[in-house]
């Protein structure tokens, strides 16, 4: 029986990493702005053939499962309590049954239909797709030199050259710290058999993911941060139409193009009702061609969040905004300071900094703007 349940675990992890390595091929093609290669064709076939083998497993091994186990809630208990011990991810494919007693109340005959766990809603979190260069393990301070360019002049025979100033200054970032924590009761860890724990490992990277998202891609600078800032904050936003068209949207790209930025890396930021708008936005009469089509705008890719703010569209080469965490993720869980209270007190701890290289790289533009 615990053959079985471990043979489950190694296919569900099996499955789980080439869901992962999909993932990594697609964002890799949407920051290059590129189709599969040939080798990247084959592999995601490779994968794709796997996981449904993964899957017939599976579903099989589910169904034995049944049959075979006399306690399946207990040994489900007895498999997440070894996970949430071992920091592993645990997922559960719930058998829903019907409960037979003789009265016609709620838990009688009426079905008991045990859903799985309602995530939170998690759009825009595309942090990890724009391109910036994310960095861990950072220490010390991080300077970036900066020098302005010089002119060279064009003289007559025999005429001297006067001297040119060479400015020179430098870019710093300096971390913030961000934090969260989560008390929680002992009795609400016991009466759920510890899933709260596993619920809580997952939510509160999630948190600290989200605020990222929203500093970065925010117009306003978000409260209490003083040396986290996004590239947008601070911008004078360009006038756009309510609905934007094609030659709008290219003049602003062209805008950032003038400054210098070889473009190898620029993209939109926008809500997804500003895409939906411009998805059904002609680019010209009579072409039936769209505005932005299968996620491009002006031959450049398009991501989403609800950050940015609505009718907001933001263009940026991201490699100009390195973000990095400095030290460890300090994920403390404190069974002592809420002793009087009977609660565990679950702490997470990061410093981030994260610093706009290039102003000029960025571009915000505002639909129907006064």
């Amino acid at each position: 029986m615990e053959k079985n349940v471990l043979n489950m675990r190694s296919v569900l992890e099996k499955y789980q990493t080439n869901c992962a390595r999909i993932k990594e091929i697609a964002s890799l093609m949407g920051s290059e702005n590129r189709e599969r290669t040939e080798a990247e064709n084959e592999e995601f076939k490779a994968l794709n053939r796997e996981n449904q083998l993964l899957q017939m497993k599976m579903a099989a091994a589910q169904a034995d499962y049944a049959v075979k186990v006399e306690n399946p809630v207990a040994e489900a208990e007895k498999a997440l309590r070894e996970n949430v011990a071992s920091g592993k991810q645990t997922k559960f494919h719930f058998v829903r049954n019907l409960v037979m007693v003789s009265t016609a109340e709620p838990g009688g005959i009426i079905p008991l239909k045990v859903q799985d766990i309602l995530k939170p809603l998690e759009e825009g979190l595309i942090l990890h797709q724009v391109g910036l260069p994310l960095m861990s393990g950072l220490a010390g301070d991080y300077i970036w030199p900066m020098y302005e360019a010089v002119d060279a002049t064009i003289l007559d025979e025999g005429v001297e050259l006067t001297d040119t100033p060479l400015t020179l200054s430098k870019l710093t970032a300096n971390p913030d710290r961000i934090g969260i924590a989560i008390p929680v009761t002992r009795e609400a860890i016991n009466q759920t058999e510890g899933v709260i724990e596993t619920i809580i490992r997952e939510v509160m990277p999630q948190a600290i993911t989200r605020l990222l998202n929203k500093i970065l891609f925010s117009t306003e600078q978000v409260s209490g941060s003083t040396n986290l800032v996004g590239p947008f904050v601070g911008l004078t936003a360009e006038k756009v139409s309510a609905e934007p068209t094609f030659k709008e949207l290219n003049l602003l790209k062209a805008k950032v193009l003038s400054t210098g930025i070889d473009g190898e890396k620029l993209c939109w930021i926008m809500t997804k009702s500003m895409q939906a708008i411009l998805e059904a936005t002609p680019k010209d009469a009579g072409s039936g061609i769209m505005v932005c089509e299968n996620g491009y705008i002006c031959g450049l890719p398009v991501y989403t969040t609800q950050y940015i703010g609505e009718g907001n569209i933001g263009l940026g080469d991201w490699r100009y905004q390195p973000m990095g965490l400095f030290g460890d993720i300090n994920f403390i869980v404190d069974p002592y300071s809420q002793a009087r209270k009977n609660a565990v007190d679950f702490v997470l701890n990061v410093d981030y900094g994260t610093k706009t290289l290039r102003p000029e790289a960025f571009l915000l533009a505002k639909a129907g703007g006064e």
